[in-house]
């Protein structure tokens, strides 16, 4: 039988209490062995001008998930030179373990940007996309992108349960610049780490 994992990447600048939620869900609802929880490097579709160093980022994932076993801290996209890219990681994966199930985690939104991905049909035929949607999209509309993607590059997609999230990184980050409360957002271990290393100020 193969081992199946969860893959839950994203700049997690900063990992908050919706990213654990989402990484839990996931394991929960799909029985998965366990999730990786991997810090992109250099994002390829994102800016970095606000992007706090990785060694930050990783220290603040490490301390939020240290009581979860079954969560566990990946650096390989933040190990890798060059732009982030999933089919990347998910080859570095299967080199490793070739009988190695993925269950990748992905915003909702991202099924109507994958197509344009880097190397989207390898992405979509070696890997299970979880989508988790923020009710961003109608759920007709997700279902027919869903559809499309299938009969199109033969994904398999399945729906992730999604948890309450009306926060994100940037929230808080304003928040933080601000200096308003950002009570109940984030796990206590990053809000700790955080305001010792001044960060987002």
């Amino acid at each position: 039988m193969k081992s199946a994992i969860g893959i839950m990447g994203g700049t997690f600048n900063p990992f908050h209490n919706g990213h654990l939620q989402l990484a839990l869900q996931a394991y929960r609802q799909f029985e998965l062995s366990k999730v990786l929880v991997m810090p992109s490097g250099t994002p390829a579709h994102k800016s970095t001008k606000e992007l706090i160093a990785a060694s930050h980022r990783c220290q603040m994932v490490s301390g939020a998930i240290a009581d979860y076993p079954y969560l566990e801290l990946s650096l390989l996209e933040v190990e890798r030179k060059g732009n982030t890219y999933t089919s990347d990681t998910l080859k570095a994966l299967h080199r490793q373990n070739p009988d190695l199930k993925i269950y990748f985690i992905i915003g909702a939104d991202s099924l109507f940007d994958l197509p344009k991905w880097h190397e989207p049909e390898y992405v979509m035929q070696h890997c299970i996309l979880l989508a988790a949607n923020r009710d961003v999209h109608a759920k007709a509309e997700l279902a027919e992108q869903k559809r499309m993607l299938e009969k199109n590059y033969g994904a398999e997609i399945a729906f992730l349960k999604t948890p309450d999230m009306p926060y994100s990184s940037t929230d808080i980050r304003k928040k933080l610049q601000a200096g308003e409360s950002v009570d109940g957002m984030l796990p206590k271990t990053v809000e700790r780490y955080i305001r010792e290393h001044h960060l987002y100020q």
